[in-house]
């Protein structure tokens, strides 16, 4: 039997809250071809490296900002000799920063989320002639659909338009503001009409786990927009500029900032794209009214999303047919079988495209030291997953005592290493008890 090549995924706990965040991480584990390991990245490394063919930092783990990965992780991967891949979101910040990670840490293989057609004006090729970049969507489908609210019927959702926005910094530029407009503007719309709403954008109004999707099955629509920021602050300089422009006016509104800041660096690199949110809309049987944009070439307006003009000018038409149940039901109906049940955007089909990326790069003949029985995540994920977990790991709280031991007396204690002097023990001693 073929032995799994072994895989190590380096996260950060801190972010376990966000669903999507779980999703991702578990999705290694339920789809990977390779043996999956995951270690938080604030944690001391106890163990070899060398042990995994390949090890992935998840984009939790934010490499431009220092503090994410703790200095013990830091040392043995710059000398680590198998495959080391590196996932990346919000690459718009930090982006020098980021770069220079990629450099120092000779990671070979880059998961980005900035699209094709722009890989290259952000990490340049001449710089980057040896590292493989591979474009990816910032989440996917949710993986266990079943565990999911039952989806109501639209006649039965008592909220006509719900949403849940953030309030995001003015040097985040107009994909950021698009967040607070979109919920602003349409509030005051609904309240004026006497449509029954839920939508709001401070950090408190935030909901989080099955809360989440309990608010989507409640609602008959959501509104949304691109995500991502379309302006790239390579070192920084453009938030300090604007965080002193605000501290001696803090009245300043957006577009003086953005006269003044972002004019000229707004949109040269074009970095919308698509919200896992949409996606887990869509899976609660929930209609999107969406600002015109491409939403990755995933999502067609008037076929799978209401399309919203950012002026506002359609907005009648838009709540005329938000109170259409019938035409919002086939709406959501074709956005569940050309999304959702398709399978383009599953994790199984994100998981496969990660591993024939790391297998490219893999050295067949590579040879690795014994089982370091490293521990899985405390991920807060769905039941079934963390069961799995806690069956095999939690249960046994020895391996988290294995794993502390220093790595000579592992070594020599390795009962896979030794297996061959062990069964030699046990022979001799049966013979000594037969001849007694």
């Amino acid at each position: 039997m073929a032995v799994r090549k072994r895989l190590l995924i380096l996260y950060d706990h801190n972010w376990l809250h966000i669903q999507t965040t779980v999703h991702h991480l578990e999705s290694f584990h339920r789809h990977s071809e390779y043996a999956v390991s995951y270690v938080s990245s604030h944690t001391a490394c106890e163990f070899d490296l060398d042990y995994f063919d390949a090890v992935l930092i998840h984009y939790s783990v934010r490499i431009c900002f220092p503090g994410f990965l703790s200095p013990s992780f830091a040392k043995p991967l710059r000398t680590y000799r198998g495959v080391k891949a590196l996932m990346l979101q919000d690459e718009y910040d930090a982006t020098d920063a980021a770069c220079k990670a990629i450099e120092d840490m000779g990671i070979g293989v880059v998961f980005t989320c900035v699209p094709e057609p722009y890989i290259h004006a952000v990490y340049p090729r001449e710089r980057f002639s040896h590292v493989e970049f591979m474009n990816v969507l910032t989440g996917y489908v949710p993986s266990d659909l079943s565990a999911l609210p039952p989806c109501k019927p639209m006649r039965d959702r008592s909220i006509v338009i719900g949403y849940r926005g953030r309030t995001n910094h003015f040097w985040y530029g107009d994909l950021g503001q698009e967040k607070v407009e979109i919920g602003r503007r349409m509030r005051a719309i609904c309240n004026e009409r006497g449509l029954k709403s839920d939508i709001a954008w401070r950090e408190e109004d935030r909901i989080y786990g099955d809360d989440w999707f309990r608010f989507l099955g409640s609602c008959k629509a959501t509104l949304g927009t691109e995500s991502g920021s379309n302006v790239f602050d390579r070192n920084g300089s453009i938030a300090r500029n604007i965080q002193n422009e605000l501290a001696k006016n803090p009245a300043a509104t957006y577009a003086e900032v953005r006269a003044k800041y972002l004019d000229g660096v707004e949109g040269r690199i074009v970095m919308n794209q698509i919200s896992p949110k949409f996606f887990e809309a869509i899976a609660c049987g929930t209609a999107l009214i969406l600002f015109e944009g491409r939403y990755s070439g995933v999502l067609e307006p008037d076929k799978h999303f209401v399309p919203l003009k950012k002026d506002f000018s359609n907005v009648d038409d838009v709540l005329r047919r938000v109170q259409d149940d019938a035409g919002l039901e086939a709406m959501t109906r074709r956005a569940f079988q050309d999304v959702i049940a398709s399978g383009k955007y599953s994790y199984q089909a994100f998981v496969r495209l990660v591993d024939a990326a790391l297998s490219r790069h893999v050295k067949p003949d590579r040879t690795s030291p014994s089982d370091p029985w490293l521990p899985l995540p405390p991920c807060d994920a769905l039941p079934a997953f963390r069961n799995r977990y806690q069956r095999h790991f939690r249960a046994q709280p020895w391996r988290r005592v294995w794993q502390r031991l220093p790595a000579p007396l592992r070594s020599a204690l390795s009962l896979t290493r030794n297996r061959h002097r062990l069964r030699k023990l046990w022979a001799a001693s049966r013979a000594l008890l037969l001849l007694k």
